[in-house]
C-alpha cells in the first residue's frame, strides 16, 4: 500500500491538491479545536476555493464591463465618423 493516498492522485490535479492542503493548513489552529479536525480542514479548503471563485468572478465581471465600455465607445465613434462622411458628401 502507498505511503499516502496523495501519492496516487493524478498528476493533472496533484499541484492543485497540494496547494489546497497548504492553504487549508494555514487555519490549523482553528480546525484543531473542532470535534472533527479532518472535516473542519475540508471546510477550510472549501472556504478557500469559494473565495478564489468569488475573486475570479469579480475580476471577470470587471473585465467584461470594461470590454463592453470599449465596444460602446468604438461603435459611437464609428457612428460619428460615418455621419461626418455623409455630411461631406452632401456638400459636394
Amino acid at each position: 500500500m502507498a505511503k499516502s493516498w496523495r501519492v496516487l492522485v493524478d498528476k493533472s490535479i496533484k499541484g492543485h491538491l497540494e496547494r489546497e492542503v497548504f492553504e487549508s493548513s494555514k487555519h490549523k489552529k482553528a480546525y484543531k479545536h473542532s470535534r472533527d479536525p479532518s472535516n473542519a480542514q475540508l471546510w477550510c479548503a472549501i472556504g478557500n476555493l469559494s473565495k478564489q471563485v468569488f475573486d475570479v468572478n469579480l475580476k471577470l465581471n470587471y473585465l467584461e464591463s470594461a470590454l463592453r465600455d470599449v465596444a460602446v465607445k468604438k461603435t459611437s465613434v464609428k457612428k460619428v465618423v460615418s455621419k461626418k462622411k455623409v455630411k461631406r458628401k452632401r456638400k459636394k
